[in-house]
């Protein structure tokens, strides 16, 4: 069961106080029964066993103590908290005298039995929980670039893809650290969010995020995005690099610049040579895949320059001319925006796991995380593997579809934000012609250790017919793992304008740096494939989830992508190309 998978996985992955501190729990429970047993029979005995219920109670205040303090008090209570008090259940159960009256269901007994039970469930339960948060570190009374430099050293240690990404940490430090040194002196706190941002962005990585006490990462953000001249951009699958989401009465707007005009060089530089040193600072995208970045690069573009920039474009009557723009403010609200209508934001809205008819042959299934609603559900199922609720539910559905003539189905996994991988299973269980494989696993001394393990159910009812299934970079951690899994299956075909993040780990590091301004988040599980391989995208950022169809993008789908019409492109081309291939 993937739940003893996970206690292996708990004790080998968390930091090492919390995981002595499970083990003698652990040990405990065993010891429990026997030294109850041996210690029934005299009052000294008696008093021996109530001292030693003492030790629980002693392990509870250690954990508190090393655990809690104002950053980490939600960490804390969602988990610690649940583990110290399986403890104090332990140490209480054994103050509890036995009942002298021979009576099976005596009150005494009854409340030791419930709290012997009532513990043991709630300590699988945080096994379940910690494996999302195994390797807490706190540096939070650390000056700012002690903590920062501490941090990348356990990350060093434990995020998960140090080495398949071949990341040098020892780099990091010497070009990092000193300009976190030089933000602590001068009390910047920005400059020290502007740090984080430039390190985040070093590992390509989606599951590397943070928290704050503050605002400052925001600010931070909006400083590095750059100025806003009143355009954004775009690049055709032509090549060409034209102006989406122009403002109206703006200065560009006035000079000739509208939505489609194409853009040949930025302050003075070929636009295609300009794009090469542009690095996309987003908090909330990380970009991957190396395809995927070079979408997004004449966006991030369009907000580098100073107060003024020079703009080359080709006008309407075909000659090429020279403008200068002067700032309208910060470009974050406008980049917002355009990523915003880039991945469909404001026209993808159905449920999780809903069905529908596009029209009279075609159906549609969204799936927007593989949660199914029933959080401690979802948790038992992980620990069996198998999750039939939402196999049947599903399954229920396609047959109304079908009844009602769909004869192709588009799954759409676009912004899809991840969840538990035996939901993935289960929907790919209905389309997969055989039994499909992925697991979890650890990285020790170069070697991927196996730990979890999720099959398919082989059953494959619908997978005669053809299916598209749609993701774009927003399709994350489990989302990418039902892509791989679909992607395997006979008659499914995998398109997007980007493929999916290929961001596939489970996040349980967390550093707390210097007076808890920031929580650093990281993955330290990586996801695998049948034959133990890494998900995750490759060191040279080549994408390893499977990938059909890149969706071109023209100037009529730019210009309907980059607009506030509810028609959704990439839907629709999907609906095509169902239509071109139904044989």
């Amino acid at each position: 069961m993937n739940l003893i998978a996970s206690i292996v996985l708990m004790i080998v992955s968390t930091e090492k106080w919390t995981k002595l501190i499970l083990l003698l729990t652990l040990l405990w429970f065993i010891a429990t029964p026997i030294i109850k047993k041996s210690t029934n029979n005299s009052p000294k005995k008696r008093l021996i066993r109530g001292c030693a219920g003492f030790l629980p109670l002693i392990l509870c205040i250690v954990y508190a103590v090393i655990n809690i303090h104002p950053a980490t008090y939600q960490y804390f209570i969602l988990r610690g908290g649940l583990l110290c008090l399986i403890l104090l259940m332990l140490s209480v159960t054994m103050w509890i005298p036995d009942s002298k009256i021979e009576k099976k269901f005596h009150i005494l007994n009854v409340i030791k039995g419930l709290m012997m039970c009532g513990g043991t469930v709630t300590y699988f339960v945080v096994i379940v929980l910690l494996v999302q948060n195994t390797y807490v570190t706190d540096y939070s009374k650390l000056g700012w670039a002690e903590s920062f430099s501490c941090m990348i050293d356990t990350m060093s240690e434990s995020y998960v893809s140090r080495n398949y990404k071949d990341i040098d940490f020892e780099r990091l430090k010497e070009r990092f650290v000193p300009m976190v040194e030089e933000a602590e002196k001068n009390n910047d706190k920005k400059a020290f969010a502007k740090v984080l941002l430039e390190y985040q962005y070093e590992f390509y990585d989606s599951h590397i995020w943070f928290l704050q006490n503050s605002n400052i990462l925001s600010q931070a953000e909006e400083e590095l995005v750059g100025n806003d001249y009143g355009l954004s951009m775009y690049q055709l699958s032509s090549g060409d690099t034209i102006a989406v989401m122009v403002e109206e009465n703006s200065q560009a707007e006035n000079v000739g610049i509208h939505n489609g005009t194409v853009i040949k060089e930025w302050n003075g530089i070929a636009v295609d040579e300009a794009m090469q040193n542009v690095r996309c600072l987003d908090y909330w995208y990380q970009f991957e895949v190396l395809e995927n970045e070079a979408l997004m690069k004449p966006i991030f573009l369009a907000g580098q320059g100073g107060e003024t920039i020079t703009v080359t474009f080709i006008a309407d009557d075909g000659s090429t001319k020279n403008v200068q723009l002067n700032s309208m403010g910060n470009y974050k609200e406008r980049e917002t925006a355009v990523l915003n209508h880039f991945y469909s934001r404001n026209r993808i809205a159905d449920d999780n796991f809903s069905c529908k008819m596009l029209n009279d042959d075609v159906g549609y299934l969204r799936i927007t995380k593989e949660h199914y609603g029933d959080e401690m559900y979802d948790i038992w199922t992980y620990a069996v593997g198998k999750h039939k609720k939402i196999y049947q539910e599903i399954d229920t559905k396609l047959q109304e579809l079908s009844d009602k003539g769909m004869k192709s189905l588009v799954i759409d996994l676009r912004n899809n934000g991840g969840g538990y991988e035996q939901i993935g299973d289960a929907v790919a269980s209905l389309f997969a012609d055989r039994k499909l494989t992925n697991k979890t696993g650890i990285e020790r001394n170069g070697n991927i250790i196996p730990i979890t393990t999720f099959h398919t159910f082989d059953e494959g009812k619908w997978k005669e017919l053809p299916v598209a299934v749609l993701v774009n970079d927003a399709c994350v951690s489990s989302g990418d793992v039902l892509t791989h899994l679909l992607s395997q299956c006979p008659n499914v075909t995998v398109m997007g304008i980007t493929s999916s993040s290929n961001s596939v780990q489970t996040v349980g590091g967390c550093c707390y740096l210097s007076d808890d301004m920031f929580e650093v988040y990281y993955p330290i599980i990586n996801s695998l494939d049948e034959n133990n391989e890494i998900l995750e995208v490759t060191a040279d950022r080549q994408a390893r989830v499977g990938f059909d169809l890149r969706i071109p993008v023209d100037y009529d789908a730019a210009m309907l992508i980059f607009s506030d019409s509810e028609n959704d492109y990439e839907l629709d081309y999907a609906v095509d190309y169902l239509h071109q291939h139904q044989n």
